[in-house]
């Protein structure tokens, strides 16, 4: 038996006590006593664990017996803030929303628990407002990943409630926000060359088709525009020269004019497809169909902003793999960071997009967003401000040139004024002509650019397509063994197929990058521009080694910086986290970065050196998994149950080791060491360790994940 240090012991003797406290507190709130005794064990309870969500759904338990529905609902939104998927507090929302005749939010959570535990929805949808109910309903039923699609689209149908796999296309995103923004969302199928109509006209002929919501749109590419509808005429009156966004509502629909010298001039708009034009004076834009006019874009440069900040996330790109391959894999990658600063040694949070993405574009520790979950439905709490936000408040005109979909419906991406998003097959070709596209066509407005590629992605070979050089190259017995990999793509081993792909991929990925670098260089000033080139997480694919999903290979990720203010120092040693891409914008972009982030300026950025990063997987119905790296350590922390939807999981007893970075081959045994790692865990997992203690009806919708009988 391991010996357990003086903090351990006191961690232990607080869980048992918080334990007693919790089973006293539950046994009475059951039977409705909710008395003096109640409270007082309630206040014990909350000075042994002040920041633990329990306090709050109890003592809202507390106010509701007592009538006091206003001190009930502002504890259980202070309890939803900190768990965002929580059967109980939902329960007790439910309860208070529906006493305010709140039916909005009733209706979010009867349709999250609606979603998540297939539990009856109790609401009644009044006539009046019925599609933007409907529309609601739908986005809670939903899941915050690859929007514009809705896993459940409702529709009243002969007067009674059904849901089927859907998108919304030709319509404003709904949102979770209470506060309508003047411009919203709009959903139009994104042209970038060629027939003004056709893509409009083929989404609106497939957006009810499940067929094609059920396989993500086949990889249609939807256009995403912050937009307001114009019924008939509008009049742009701006300071100065701007963009405008216009989008059509009808095929080739005609758009006049009034200004800019014209009497009345016109112009032709697709169905559904985003265009721009130019105004340089007051001028009014007039139809006789109802259109969509995006937020103006202001032309001009600022010397308190660079010309360009280019963000790129590399899904899935094992830092670790090009390590391993001394580099050679992307030439062009590396000739054109050498002149700036590439992190060596450098760790995502998670060990997948969702949770990963939402932690880069925050600065914060997904436990605290409450992004883990791809399944419920929920948005960032407006205290967390995204990069995109910040760069926006700059004044850059911020785009999202390419992406999955993801960080919309959470808001990890609601800087962007358009986001142009498909599921799947995000090609670094088709993100460079992009983003090449969006340089000379807005190079009048200094531009903050996101482009998400994903070729570098491993994937099962029964589900995606490999390159065409690995078909043909591959003997038969590799493509065979490929193929009977089927597990997620974190866990696809190192085998002779997958290996072969993501060298093609990289290889492709390498030679569109290099097109872009040289256009950046030729057209830009070092001074210019800042490039940060970074990934999600890794893959194993390439690397040869004992698959652990918090792995060197899975969590070993990329981050690359260069350009102004960023020092010319090539590849450096010094440990960093995703969390620290946040804290890096800010001081290069010249934004005050948040005093509640995780995240770290780096040294070779004129901040300070870290001491650890933290690897983590919150995956409800797996164990949970902690890493923490030091420059010289490892350590492992693994729970011995399942993770519940919202995060929480007991961690009284974990399984644990410690291993030398330098020889990952044999476990190091030191008391003093463990007592370390173990006290920077236990600090990093207070918020979600339940210490055994148990919501039995909520733990008995997951019965499965916990071996309980039916």
């Amino acid at each position: 038996m391991r010996e357990i240090s003086a903090d351990e012991r006191r961690y232990q003797e607080a869980c048992v006590r918080g334990g007693e406290l919790f089973a006293a507190l539950w046994e009475r709130d059951v039977r409705g006593a909710h008395d003096d005794a109640f409270l007082a064990l309630l206040v014990e309870y909350r000075a042994l664990f002040p920041a633990s969500e329990n306090f709050d759904i109890f003592y809202a338990r507390y106010a509701l017996s007592h009538g006091n529905f206003e001190v009930a609902l502002d504890t259980l939104e202070q309890a939803y803030r900190k768990k965002k998927c929580h059967y109980e507090i939902w329960k007790s929302l439910i309860a208070c929303y529906k006493h305010f005749g709140d039916l909005r939010r009733q209706i979010i959570f009867e349709g999250i628990a609606s979603h998540i535990y297939r539990l009856p929805i109790h609401v009644d949808l009044p006539r009046e407002g019925l599609q933007e109910y409907l529309d609601l309903l739908s986005l809670a039923m939903g899941e915050p990943i690859y929007a514009p699609f809705a896993k459940s689209r409702a529709r009243m149908e002969n007067d009674a409630l059904t849901d089927e796999i859907g998108v919304f296309a030709g319509e404003f995103l709904p949102t979770l926000d209470d506060a309508q923004a003047d411009y919203r969302y709009w959903v139009g199928a994104y042209i970038g060359r060629g027939g003004l109509n056709n893509k409009g006209l083929l989404l609106e002929m497939c957006r009810k088709e499940p067929r094609f919501c059920a396989m993500g749109g086949a990889d249609f590419v939807f256009d995403v525009l912050r937009a307001h509808l114009v019924p008939q005429s509008i009049t742009v009156e701006e300071e100065g020269e701007v963009f405008v966004p216009l989008v059509g509502t009808e095929a080739s629909q005609e758009v006049y004019f009034s200004g800019e010298g014209l009497e009345k001039g016109r112009v032709f708009l697709g169905k559904w497809a985003t265009s721009f034009c130019r105004i340089r004076e007051k001028t009014q834009i007039s139809s006789a169909q109802p259109f969509l006019v995006g937020k103006p874009i202001p032309l001009g440069h600022s010397p308190k902003r660079k010309k360009l900040v280019l963000h790129i996330l590399a899904d899935g790109f094992s830092w670790t793999a090009m390590k391993r391959h001394g580099y050679s894999l992307m030439p062009n990658l590396m000739r054109f960071f050498l002149k700036g600063l590439i992190f060596d040694n450098h760790f995502s949070i998670a060990e997948y997009t969702y949770p990963s993405m939402a932690t880069i574009e925050t600065g914060c520790h997904l436990h605290r967003i409450q992004s883990f979950n791809e399944n419920c439905m929920n948005t960032l709490d407006r205290r967390y401000i995204t990069i995109s936000e910040q760069m926006k408040e700059l004044g850059y005109y911020c785009s999202n040139v390419m992406g999955d979909g993801n960080g919309i419906y959470n808001g990890a991406t609601r800087g962007h004024d358009r986001l142009i998003v498909n599921a799947w097959d995000l090609s670094a070709a088709e993100g460079v002509r992009r983003t090449v596209d969006s340089l000379k066509a807005f190079s009048a407005c200094d531009q903050f650019i996101f482009l998400h590629v994903m070729d570098m992605h491993p994937w099962p070979s029964r589900s995606v397509q490999m390159p065409l050089p690995v078909q043909t190259g591959a003997a038969l017995a590799d493509a065979v063994e490929g193929a009977d990999a089927a597990t997620p793509s974190v866990y696809l081993p190192h085998v002779p197929l997958f290996a072969a792909a993501a060298r093609e991929n990289m290889a492709m990925v390498d030679e569109s990058l290099g097109m872009l670098f040289s256009y950046i260089e030729e057209n830009y000033g070092e001074d210019e521009y800042i490039v940060q080139f970074y990934s999600d997480h890794g893959s194993a694919v390439l690397v040869d080694a004992p698959l652990y999903l918090m792995g060197a290979a899975q969590t070993g990720a990329a981050w690359l910086l260069r350009g102004a203010g960023v020092p010319q120092l090539g590849l450096v040693e010094e440990l960093t986290s995703a969390l620290d891409i946040y804290p890096a914008t800010a001081s290069l972009a010249g934004f005050a970065a948040p005093a509640h982030l995780d995240g770290n300026l780096p040294k070779a950025l004129g901040g300070r050196e870290r001491d650890h990063v933290v690897s983590n997987s919150i995956f409800p119905g797996q164990t949970y998994k902690l890493c923490i790296r030091t420059a010289e350590h490892e350590f492992r922390l693994e729970s011995r149950e399942a993770v519940d939807e919202d995060g929480g999981v007991d961690l009284r007893e974990p399984k644990m080791q410690i291993f030398s970075r330098t020889d990952m081959s044999q476990e190091v045994e030191d008391a003093a060491l463990l007592a370390h790692f173990l006290a920077i865990a236990r600090a990093h997992t207070a918020s979600f360790d339940t210490r055994g203690e148990v919501w039995k009806e909520k733990r008995a919708l997951r019965k499965s994940w916990y071996g309980l009988s039916e």
